[in-house]
């Protein structure tokens, strides 16, 4: 999937929208509401990641008809040519970035939501190597 590009848009207001929830009710009478549950922005004033924790739930007349899902996502953010631009990706395709926080794993355990267990090492690795690199320079 390529780039998306919103003109008019700050980075703010871009990342309001793709972190904003959403209900739908289809013609059976189901209500599909997805929430955002967390997000955060790791990067600089002109590129960075969107990662964001999102829950899924399927109601029919209040009650659940499925158990929930969950996932989380990494959308790339980038200004270019005067406007904010977004390429959404989530774990299930390794996005080779890892700076994921841990709690978003916590709240999409694997066993229970799935995921994909390699990328998820990496960010362990990842997080494990910064803690190492701050302790070294606390010494």
């Amino acid at each position: 999937m390529g780039w998306l590009f919103c003109d008019g848009f700050t980075r703010k207001e871009l990342i309001a929208d793709r972190t904003k929830s959403w209900m739908r009710s289809l013609p059976d009478g189901q209500v599909v509401q997805t929430t955002c549950l967390a997000h955060c922005y790791r990067g600089a004033s002109f590129s960075g990641v969107l990662w964001a924790v999102w829950e899924r739930t399927f109601t029919s007349d209040g009650e659940a008809v499925e158990p929930p899902h969950r996932w989380i996502t990494c959308d790339l953010l980038r200004y270019q040519r005067d406007a904010w631009g977004y390429k959404d990706m989530d774990e299930s395709v390794h996005p080779y970035f890892y700076s994921c926080p841990q709690k978003y794993l916590a709240l999409v355990p694997l066993d229970v939501y799935g995921g994909n267990a390699e990328w998820r090492e990496i960010v362990q690795q990842h997080h494990e190597r910064r803690r190492l690199k701050r302790q070294a320079n606390i010494c």
